[in-house]
C-alpha cells in the first residue's frame, strides 16, 4: 500500500510536469520572435541578433559576432562606402560564448558569409567555475522556452503598446560621444596567460567546429578596450589562435599604429571606443580583410 501511494505521487509530478512544460513550449513558439520576424518585440539587449536573423538570405558579406565590443569595432557604413562590403554587427550587449554558438547555429543556415570575424570578449571577460555555469544554464532554458526570454514583452505580443522603435544600421549605432580614458599603460608584455573556464573553451570549440562545418573562414579579433584588455587575455587567446589555425587581429597591440587616442576616442573612459575609433578600426579590419579574402565589391550595384 505505502509502495503504491510512492509510485502514485511520482506519477503525478510526472505528469504535472509534463503539462507545465507542453504549455510552456506552446507559450514560447507563439512568443518566439525569431519565428515570428518581429525584432521590434524582444528585450534591448537582443534587438541586433534578432534583427540580423531577419535579414534576407546570403546578404552578408562580413558577419561581426560578439559582445558590445563587438558593436563598437566595425562600421557598416565605412566598410560599404570605402570598399563596398556589405558587414553585418549581429552583437548581444553582455553575450555569453554559449550565445553566441546557438546564435550562430540559427544565422549560419541562412547566411554564408564570406568571413565571421569573432570579437574575443565573449571569451575573455571576467567569469568564474561558479558563474558561467549558472549563465549557460540561464542561455540553454532560455533556448529551449524563449518564452523565459521574451515573457516581459507580453504587452508588445498582445498591441496593448506600441514597441519600442529600433534604430541602427546593420546593428552598428554611432556613438559620438567623447569620455576619455586617462588612466595606465594597460598592454605591457609578459609570459602570464588568463585563464579559460571549461565551458568558454567546450563553446569556443563548438563554434570553430561549426565554422569548419560551413567552409566559413573565422577571424578572432579584440576590439580597443583599456578597461577589458591585458596581455594575459592576449596571450590566451593567441594560444587558441594558434591551436586552432586562426588569424588573431588584437587592435590592443595596434593603438599606436592605426592612431588610437584614449582622450577622444572613447566614449566611456576606455570601455569601448566611439565613432572615432571605429573609423580607426574599421579601416584596417577592411584592408586586412580585402587582402586576404575574395570579397565582393557592391558600391557599383
Amino acid at each position: 500500500m505505502q509502495d503504491s501511494k510512492k509510485w502514485l505521487r511520482w506519477i503525478e509530478i510526472f505528469c504535472f510536469l509534463a503539462v507545465f512544460l507542453t504549455i510552456l513550449k506552446v507559450t514560447s513558439w507563439y512568443t518566439d520572435p525569431v519565428r515570428t520576424d518581429q525584432p521590434e518585440k524582444v528585450v534591448a539587449r537582443d534587438q541586433a541578433t534578432i534583427a540580423a536573423l531577419a535579414e534576407p538570405a546570403d546578404s552578408m558579406d562580413v558577419m561581426v559576432v560578439g559582445d558590445s565590443e563587438a558593436m563598437v569595432m566595425v562600421s557598416p557604413y565605412v566598410m560599404m562606402d570605402e570598399a563596398g562590403i556589405d558587414v553585418y554587427n549581429c552583437n548581444q550587449l553582455g553575450q555569453r560564448i554559449s550565445e553566441t554558438y546557438f546564435f550562430l547555429q540559427k544565422i549560419l543556415k541562412k547566411q554564408h558569409p564570406k568571413v565571421l570575424v569573432l570579437e574575443t570578449n565573449v571569451i575573455t571577460h571576467e567569469t568564474s567555475i561558479k558563474i558561467e555555469p549558472h549563465l549557460t544554464f540561464n542561455v540553454l532554458t532560455q533556448e529551449a522556452f524563449p518564452f523565459l526570454r521574451y515573457h516581459s514583452k507580453w504587452r508588445e505580443r498582445f498591441g496593448l503598446v506600441e514597441p519600442e522603435k529600433y534604430d541602427h544600421y546593420k546593428g552598428y549605432e554611432d556613438i559620438y560621444v567623447v569620455d576619455p580614458y586617462d588612466g595606465h599603460q594597460y598592454m605591457f608584455e609578459t609570459g602570464e596567460k588568463a585563464w579559460f573556464d571549461p565551458i568558454t573553451r567546450y563553446y569556443f570549440d563548438k563554434i570553430v567546429k561549426l565554422c569548419e562545418s560551413k567552409n566559413i573562414p573565422l577571424v578572432l579579433a579584440s576590439a580597443p578596450s583599456a578597461i577589458n584588455m591585458d596581455y594575459p587575455r592576449h596571450n590566451a587567446v593567441q594560444e587558441l589562435a594558434d591551436k586552432y589555425g586562426l588569424d588573431y587581429i588584437d587592435f590592443n597591440l595596434l593603438t599606436d599604429e592605426i592612431g588610437i587616442d584614449w582622450s577622444n576616442d572613447t566614449g566611456d573612459a576606455g570601455d569601448h571606443i566611439n565613432t572615432y575609433g571605429t573609423t580607426k578600426t574599421t579601416r584596417y579590419l577592411m584592408n586586412y580583410l580585402k587582402e586576404n579574402y575574395d570579397l565582393p565589391d557592391h558600391r557599383e550595384d
